[in-house]
C-alpha cells in the first residue's frame, strides 16, 4: 500500500521548482528516474524506493481535480496534478511526501490533498 499526496499546483512546475522540492526532502535521498523523467524515485541510501512522483499534467476540465478527489473544497482552475505515492513500508517515506508536496506548493501555489 501507500500514501499518496497530491499536488494541485496553480502554476506549472518547471524543472527548477520539481528539483527544488527533491532536494527540500533532504540531501541523503538519492535519485532514480524511470522512463525518461515520466517517473522520479526518491530512495534511501540502500537505494530502496521510498517515494516516487509522476510528472506533472495539467487538468483542464472545471471539477475534474474535485470528483477525482472525493473533495467539495474550491480549487483553482486549471491545475497542474503532480502525484508523490509513499511507501508505507518507510516510517520516514509520508513524511518526506509530504516534504516535497509543501515545498513545491511554496513556489507554485495552490492546494494538497493526501490519501489520509
Amino acid at each position: 500500500m501507500t500514501y499518496d499526496v497530491v499536488v494541485l499546483c496553480e502554476r506549472q512546475p518547471d524543472a527548477g521548482a520539481t528539483l527544488g522540492a527533491f532536494r527540500a526532502c533532504g540531501p541523503s535521498l538519492l535519485v532514480n528516474v524511470i522512463d525518461r523523467g515520466a517517473l522520479v524515485q526518491l530512495c534511501d541510501a540502500q537505494e530502496r524506493p521510498l517515494v516516487t512522483v509522476e510528472g506533472a499534467r495539467l487538468v483542464l476540465v472545471p471539477g475534474e481535480a474535485q470528483r477525482l478527489l472525493g473533495i467539495e473544497a474550491e480549487l483553482p482552475h486549471p491545475v497542474w496534478w503532480v502525484e508523490a505515492r509513499a511507501v508505507r513500508s518507510a516510517p520516514d517515506a509520508p513524511r518526506i511526501a509530504r516534504r516535497f508536496a509543501a515545498a513545491l506548493l511554496s513556489v507554485t501555489g495552490g492546494v494538497s490533498w493526501s490519501s489520509r
